[in-house]
């Protein structure tokens, strides 16, 4: 009985590193519930957790804490002699789980039964008779599926983090299994960005990080991350003491993927196709069909859910998304065979009539949730742009077109002109879809300021009869300062009314020649536009085209002299543009409230307004869009704004406007108070991701930004990713916004 009291646990060979908050959580649970189990993917560190817990809770159970090992029970007959072996019963046979839990009834102890996910029912009937009949024993299990019995209270282990702050459980993984095998080892500023990349690469999974530390006797972090493609051939050679399953990444993985049914194991090969999140609906129409009916998806999908192969992600929206981590995807695909090219062509189709229906019901009161769909998707769409350029036909332009929003409305201007460029590179022949995508791209090519290559695009896009040429062709001549040649372009748009009031882009026609009309000195034409504007967009619900005809608006009534409607006008566009992230919208709207300060005598609020704007426009290249007009009535308002104050009130004004960031400058400008963020310090960028972090502020193409800095597009490419990674972003106006931000 001494040492049944004992209890039986194996020492631990190498250091326990991270894992604080699972840990007490998992304290926590024990103390509170009977039976806990610790769910997972495979190589994601239950085993280690489960054992680092249960030691720290030895003294709890007089009747000691218990390991019961049944990773080498092969069949669930085997299951009770592993048990009784383990809780050192031998010499009460096994005879009925029943009998073996009597065996119990006056104990307090901790059992610990690692490795179920083969044993699963034979498991919960032994289990469900240990709570039943031993109310002193608490049952703690780690599987890679729950148990789904009674009284379960499941807890699932997450791969460790890799913060975008630097450091992180991952790191100090990785640096404490190097050190054992490189003395000396340490992570430090000379290569964190490199371990940090080679981690998130490993998806943050124990197992693995612990097999590619190995390999640090012969290779750098760096040659260890440029053979990551192959990760299953590198990540070999793991503890030869330990099960089969438990040696190797691929082995492990292999051990959950004959554990799934077939329909299980088919549809982890067919979800491979998705490149990061995706919804159920997107998995129905990608992998149902060829035997899979709707139904087994729903199933096998919640099955693979339970077994920890498929994360259930919180996107903040109503529709649940899945992940499966870069590591299973690679073994699922693997396992696709000539099916791989079908799935990928059901891939591209569903991701094109997204970005298609996206496009449609643009002009509605779904925009800011269709721009959360398409964000969260990117990776998707980009892969199934990609795959475009492998056969024949128009669907790269129909995808790149339809995603004009995305680009224009959502801040991403220089991923949209890198993605048009490339659908326009894929196609030669003259098209409806050609002629669109080439008006897009000369719209999105003018906002970055290259008005040059934008006038050859809608030239040729004039050619092919698009409809949005003579609003495309307006805001180019507005941008290169050819006023009334703007004019007859947008008057000619707004002689398409069926256009004009079901097309988000033609709208704009309306406060963009509201603009022009301010300009030559007509405010009450421009108040009819921009009342006509909104009206349009009350009737659709829209939200984007109206903040731009309030801003407009808000112009108007400044240059009216109605300065509390101005002020309401222009409050009202900047709310919505911040809920767009519309960075230039809202940095003009930070302007036109400035002006708008100066004329009610408020110099200390208009100069804070100037600077902020100021500082965060940098990186977006030329002031105001170069607009002569805007730069006149800047100066003009700037200086007067400057005469009203003293010269050590300017400065201190000015000081504390160009030191907001922009939620503070938004906030500042609404009057409201929300509570102060210090500037986000993200994980520190290499020397290299700073240099494109400020070409992509500078509007930059992903292939402008290779040209630039003599590097592969390719290069280019996996930089950005990076930097969105390490920040925390979904676009590339974020990364613009926080360049602004930096000191």
């Amino acid at each position: 009985m001494a040492t049944r009291r004992v209890g039986r646990l194996p020492d631990d060979l190498t250091s326990f590193v991270g894992r604080r908050g699972m840990s007490a959580q998992v304290r926590r649970l024990v103390s509170s519930s009977r039976l806990v189990t610790l769910t997972g993917v495979a190589g994601v560190g239950k085993s280690r957790l489960a054992a680092h817990v249960a030691r720290g809770l030895r003294r709890a159970f007089p009747d000691g804490v218990w390991l019961v090992d049944l990773a080498r029970v092969a069949e669930p007959d085997l299951l009770g002699r592993a048990v009784t072996t383990g809780l050192d019963l031998r010499d009460q046979p096994w005879t009925t789980p029943e009998a073996l839990a009597d065996q119990l009834a006056d104990k307090r102890m901790l059992v610990v039964l690692d490795g179920c996910e083969h044993l699963l029912d034979a498991c919960g009937t032994l289990v469900g008779a240990m709570l039943a009949r031993a109310p002193e024993v608490r049952v703690l299990v780690t599987s890679r599926s729950p148990l789904g019995i009674a009284g379960e209270q499941i807890c699932p282990v997450p791969p460790m983090s890799v913060p975008t702050r630097g450091g992180g459980e991952a790191l100090a993984l990785f640096e404490d299994r190097a050190a054992a095998v490189q003395p000396g080892f340490a992570v430090g500023p000379h290569n964190q960005q490199a371990v940090a990349r080679l981690c998130r690469g490993l998806d943050g999974l124990p197992l693995a990080i612990e097999l590619a530390a190995v390999w640090m006797r012969s290779l750098s972090v760096e040659e260890i991350l440029d053979r990551l493609g192959d990760r299953y051939r590198l990540l070999t050679g793991g503890d030869r003491s330990a099960a089969p399953h438990h040696r190797t990444l691929r082995a492990a993985i292999a051990w959950s993927f004959d554990l799934c049914s077939p329909i299980e194991r088919t549809l982890w090969a067919r979800l491979s196709v998705f490149a990061g999140g995706f919804e159920l609906a997107a998995a129905e129409d990608v992998c149902a069909g060829d035997g899979v009916s709707a139904e087994e998806l729903f199933l096998g999908i919640a099955g693979l859910v339970e077994r920890s192969v498929l994360t259930r992600e919180d996107s903040g929206g109503s529709r649940t998304r899945y992940r499966l981590l870069r590591t299973l995807g690679e073994y699922g695909r693997e396992r696709l065979g000539a099916e791989e090219l079908v799935l990928r062509r059901r891939h591209r189709d569903h991701y094109l009539r997204l970005a298609e229906c996206a496009d449609a019901e643009w002009l509605g009161p779904s925009q800011l949730e269709w721009l959360r769909r398409l964000r969260l998707d990117r990776e998707n769409l980009r892969a199934a742009l990609d795959f475009c350029g492998t056969e024949p036909g128009e669907e790269a332009l129909r995808l790149a077109a339809a995603l004009r929003f995305h680009w224009i409305a959502g801040g991403a201007l220089a991923d949209g002109r890198d993605w048009l460029d490339d659908a326009l590179a894929l196609t030669s022949g003259p098209s409806s879809h050609r002629a669109r995508v080439l008006a897009i791209n000369a719209l999105v090519s003018a906002m970055q300021g290259d008005t040059g290559a934008a006038l050859e695009m809608v030239a040729e896009a004039r050619e092919l009869g698009d409809p949005l040429v003579p609003n495309v062709s307006g805001v180019i001549d507005l941008l290169r300062g050819d006023f009334a040649g703007a004019v007859d372009w947008f008057e000619e748009s707004m002689r398409q009314p069926e256009l004009l009031n079901h097309d988000g882009l033609a709208v704009m026609s309306l406060p963009n020649r509201a603009l022009l009309a301010i300009f030559d000195g007509e405010p009450e034409r421009a108040a009819q536009l921009c009342e006509q504007a909104v009206e349009i967009c009350e009737e659709h619900g829209e939200k984007w085209a109206r903040s731009w005809a309030e801003l407009v608006l808000g112009l108007c009534r400044w240059r009216q002299g109605d300065l509390p409607a101005a002020t309401a006008h222009v409050q009202a566009a900047l709310r919505t543009k911040d809920l767009f992230h519309d960075l230039p919208g809202i940095l003009l709207c930070l302007e036109a409230l400035a002006w708008i300060e100066t004329k009610r005598h408020h110099p200390h609020r208009a100069v804070r307004l100037f600077a902020a704007a100021g500082e965060l426009w940098k990186p977006l290249g030329t002031h105001l869009f170069g607009i002569e007009q805007y730069e006149q009535w800047h100066r003009e308002s700037a200086a007067a704004a400057r005469r009203a104050l003293r010269p050590d009130e300017f400065r201190e004004a000015e000081r504390k406007g160009a030191s907001f960031t922009l939620a503070e400058a938004v906030a500042y400008a609404l009057g409201e108070r929300r509570p102060t963020r210090a500037a986000h310090i993200p994980e520190q960028l290499t020397k290299r991701e700073h240099e494109v972090a400020q070409l992509v502020a500078r509007g930059l193409s992903n292939r402008q930004i290779a040209e630039q800095l003599v590097i592969a597009k390719r290069t280019s490419d996996s930089h950005i990713e990076h930097i969105l990674t390490k920040l925390g972003f979904s676009s590339r106006a974020q990364i613009a916004a926080w360049v602004a931000e930096q000191p």
